[in-house]
């Protein structure tokens, strides 16, 4: 039976944003366990299927992929405790919050990072080192059919068009790379992520799981391009 999410998980959430705070999310932490440990399971289900697409994610557990619904709150301003999230981000390359190739799931009851909606996904790099970002757009300006092709694919068009999800667009052409190259604004992006949301209807669907999938295995050939091109500095 494919894994899903605890019915209560967004409803929860929502009144976790208008209840932030330790006393709240301590008189509902049996509820929220619940919710945690079926994330967990639809996590886990997740990976097994992926594996078989991304080589890379064998061996790959929930425990290591999954987020924490407790904010780190020492640099910021806002000092609310908790999310009002939850999310996982698959990738063997290293820690959740590495900037490394991998496959992003994420619920919630409010805007978080830039995504709108309630359940966003996708797949790519966020926010890679300058070591990676620089390899990245090495290996565009090598390959630049491959990585127009990849973009070109039906499927990849289909969720996520023509575009990234990205912290920022530059506005001229990186240092090194001749600005009148055919496809210089290829190498501009920050970020090279890609982004789709899902209907609120297919949370509490069993099709969930599989929805998902077809989000994210659109990203594999992206995925691997962006593999190859850290290979050296991983």
């Amino acid at each position: 039976m494919t894994p899903q999410l605890h019915p209560d998980t967004l409803p929860f959430l929502r009144e976790l944003m208008m209840n932030n705070n330790r006393d709240w999310f301590n008189a509902h932490k049996p509820q929220w366990l619940e919710i945690k440990a079926a994330f967990d399971d639809f996590t886990q289900g997740l990976i097994d299927e992926m594996s078989k697409y991304d080589d890379t994610l064998v061996g790959l557990t929930a425990k290591n992929s999954v987020y924490r619904i407790y904010r780190d709150t020492r640099f910021s301003p806002d000092k609310t405790p908790y999310k009002t999230h939850v999310s996982c981000f698959l990738s063997s390359w290293g820690p959740k919050n590495s900037g490394v190739p991998g496959y992003y799931f994420q619920i919630g009851a409010e805007e978080a990072y830039g995504l709108t909606g309630t359940c966003n996904l996708g797949g790519g790099i966020f926010m890679p080192t300058s070591e990676a970002l620089n390899a990245i757009r090495q290996e565009i300006f090598y390959c630049p059919d491959e990585f127009v092709a990849i973009m070109n694919e039906p499927s990849y068009k289909k969720y996520f068009g023509n575009t990234f999800f990205t912290t920022k667009v530059l506005q001229r052409v990186p240092k090194g790379y001749p600005s009148d190259w055919e496809h210089a604004d290829l190498l501009k992006y920050k970020d090279y992520c890609t982004s789709y949301t899902l209907p609120d209807r297919l949370l509490g669907s069993p099709n969930l799981a599989s929805e998902v999938l077809k989000v994210w295995k659109a990203s594999v050939p992206l995925n691997k391009f962006l593999q190859r091109a850290m290979e050296d500095i991983r």
